[in-house]
C-alpha cells in the first residue's frame, strides 16, 4: 500500500529561510574570525537557493509530464555551459593568484555554484516554456 505525502510550497520556503539564517550565522562567524569563506557557509547559501527554487518548481515537477522532463533537460544543458564558464574563471583567477583559497574552500564554492546554477536554470527554463 502506497501512501502519498503532499509537500507544499510553503515547506520549501520555510526551509529556504532556515538555511538562509544558518548561512547568515555561519558567514558572520567566519567573517568575525577573519576566514571567509570557510566552506559550510557557502554551501548553506547554495542549499537555501535550491530550497527557494524547489518552492517555485514544485507545481511543474509534481506532474512528471513531458513539460517537466523538457525543463530538466534544457536546464541541465544550459547549466553545463555556465559551469564551464565558472571553471574557466576559477582557472584564470588561480593562475594569476588573484584569489587565495585552499582545496576545501574551492570545492565548496564550486559545489554551491553547481547547485545554484542548475536549479536557477530550471526556474528560468520553466518561465520561458
Amino acid at each position: 500500500m502506497k501512501t502519498r505525502k503532499h509537500v507544499s510550497r510553503s515547506t520549501f520556503v520555510v526551509f529556504g529561510f532556515v538555511f538562509f539564517l544558518f548561512a547568515a550565522l555561519f558567514t558572520n562567524a567566519s567573517i568575525s574570525t577573519g576566514v571567509f569563506p570557510t566552506g559550510p557557509d557557502v554551501m548553506m547559501i547554495g542549499i537555501s537557493v535550491v530550497a527557494f527554487c524547489n518552492a517555485n518548481l514544485l507545481p511543474e515537477f509534481v506532474k512528471k509530464d513531458e513539460r517537466s522532463r523538457v525543463i530538466k533537460e534544457k536546464g541541465m544543458f544550459y547549466s553545463y555551459f555556465v559551469l564551464i564558464g565558472f571553471l574557466f574563471i576559477f582557472m584564470i583567477l588561480f593562475q594569476f593568484t588573484a584569489i587565495q583559497l585552499d582545496g576545501y574552500q574551492t570545492v565548496c564554492i564550486l559545489a554551491a555554484l553547481i547547485m545554484m546554477t542548475v536549479f536557477s536554470s530550471f526556474v528560468v527554463v520553466s518561465k520561458r516554456i
